[in-house]
């Protein structure tokens, strides 16, 4: 049974303020990834976190507290995040769908990479990372109860640190770019209109 956790607790200290709560085209952001995730997994399946309940102090104690939200029955679980409003019913019903225990969205970097002493990296060997995310949430839930991951920014991260699982890619669209600083809400805008033709 699919499940979602929708994570919508940040603080937003880069944007200045929530961007969840921003209200965008007359409803707030967050509630934009939370419809098309409910669209597909039914109400009783998803959680929204730091609204339907509390959120953690940190990113790893707000998904710990969704997956304890979420009905027992629930094997698989994906991540959507409040700050990446214009995701696809498709891509989520894609990651759901994808038959490994642990998938992320990813995209082709398309900056010059470079190490803070100078030292440079072959961006062809390096992916960006994006959300939705999707696991198996018994082995998820395992990894996060040993309490041995605090402050988490990827849950890939903690999949592949407990249980040495790597993720399987899914290269996606530019449609997945995440609101961090203020003057990120006019690319936001332009994805909406786009989508919206």
């Amino acid at each position: 049974m699919f499940g979602a956790i929708l994570l919508a607790a940040g603080s937003g200290t880069r944007y200045h303020g929530k961007k969840q709560d921003l209200i965008f085209h007359g409803k707030p952001i967050w509630r934009y990834a939370y419809e098309t995730a409910l669209s597909i997994v039914g109400e009783s399946n998803i959680v929204a976190v730091g609204k339907d309940i509390p959120g953690g102090a940190t990113r790893t104690g707000s998904v710990m507290n969704g997956l304890a939200a979420l009905p027992k029955e629930i094997d698989r679980v994906v991540l959507v995040e409040a700050a990446r409003p214009m995701v696809t019913k498709e891509q989520i019903e894609q990651i759901l769908n994808d038959p490994y225990p642990s998938s992320t969205f990813v995209r082709p970097l398309v900056n010059t990479v470079i190490f803070r002493d100078g030292t440079y990296v072959n961006r062809n060997d390096m992916y960006d990372m994006l959300t939705p995310q999707a696991f198996d949430r018994k082995m998820l839930e395992e990894a996060y109860l040993s309490n041995k991951f605090n402050d988490m920014t990827d849950e890939t991260r903690v999949m592949f640190e407990f249980h040495g699982v790597k993720p399987h890619f899914i290269e996606t669209e530019s449609n997945l770019f995440k609101i961090t600083y203020p003057g990120d809400l006019n690319i936001i805008e332009s994805i909406y209109i786009n989508q919206n033709k």
